[in-house]
């Protein structure tokens, strides 16, 4: 079995005809009936049904055709990434991040590509934690930019950059008596914040996941109260002094330098949550990967540097 046999079955599949294949490919009709034929030996199974006006594919044959498909597709890609290390970094890259993250690191790590590999084309996906990692899992993303939340692991390759510090964002105007005595303060204590209903994504994101695990460090439970799908939205409400957000400050440093938020500090304990960039290990490290990356850890430097993103820096 080889490519040229997939092509010349793939193209028949396709026109439903060995003499419009023949024509399509420009090759000789006998040449591709042989290759169907050799190939439907090697398989020992039909992958045609013949008649005068055509051809059909069999059971078998749509069956064959879903994973002929696919053995081209890696081709292609082989080729791609091959050549990819022999010149310039060109292409798409499909990056998955969660929607803070998103926020702070997406603007800057377009124009910094934009400058240094104009070749390349970043395709960005926002999205909860656990749906990034079923996208990476699944070959939808090539890279995701996110944190733990016990998805399975084992087929990916993580690299820590940073350690985020989370902070309760309140408005400067809150409507909620008990908002309104937050204001001005500095910190809080994680038990005084079991105090105040607080925004929170679901226990299957990261935050909900590593909330839990501070709960019951602490045996104290927060009173959650569920987000918006839209960090924009939720960050509105807060704004408006409706709500207050448990998030880190890549979510709202640019509502921060305009007054519209304020950010108090969690303490006893002090809230961390480690941030990854992860890749699959099914799949090659190609030459936009082995590019793109240190970009990424460029842009988290300085956005730590600059005050935005409060934490630490682990690379």
């Amino acid at each position: 079995m080889n490519s040229k046999q997939l092509m010349f079955f793939l193209k028949t599949a396709e026109l439903s005809s060995i003499a419009a294949a023949a024509r399509a490919l420009d090759v000789a009709q006998p040449s591709i009936s042989l290759q169907i034929e050799n190939l439907e030996h090697e398989l020992n199974a039909s992958l045609f049904i013949r008649s005068f006006r055509g051809v059909v594919l069999t059971q078998s044959g749509h069956v064959f055709r879903e994973h002929a498909e696919s053995i081209i597709r890696h081709i292609e890609q082989a080729k791609c990434d091959v050549q990819q290390l022999e010149n310039e970094p060109s292409g798409v890259l499909s990056i998955g991040m969660t929607q803070p993250i998103g926020n702070i690191v997406s603007v800057p790590l377009l124009a910094l590509v934009n400058q240094r590999y104009p070749n390349i084309e970043l395709d960005f996906h926002t999205g909860l934690s656990y749906v990034l990692s079923s996208q990476l899992q699944c070959g939808e993303i090539d890279l995701a930019i996110s944190s733990p939340d016990g998805s399975d692991s084992s087929l990916t390759q993580q690299t820590k950059i940073f350690q985020e510090k989370l902070f309760l964002a309140i408005g400067h105007n809150p409507k909620i008596e008990s908002y309104k005595r937050l204001a001005g303060k500095k910190t809080i204590t994680f038990e005084e914040l079991a105090n105040h209903d607080v925004m929170i994504t679901g226990v299957r994101d990261s935050l909900g996941y590593l909330l839990s695990q501070y709960e019951e460090e602490t045996t104290i439970k927060l009173r959650h109260k569920p987000a918006f799908g839209q960090l924009m939205t939720t960050l509105r409400y807060v704004i408006d002094g409706y709500g207050a957000l448990l998030s880190p400050t890549s979510a709202f440093y640019h509502l921060q330098e305009t007054s519209q938020v304020q950010a108090i500090e969690v303490i006893k304990p002090t809230l961390w949550r480690n941030v990854y960039v992860s890749i699959s290990t099914e799949r090659p490290q190609t030459a936009i990967l082995k590019a793109v990356i240190p970009l990424i850890e460029e842009v988290t430097k300085s956005e730590w540097k600059s005050g935005r993103w409060q934490g630490e820096l682990l690379l």
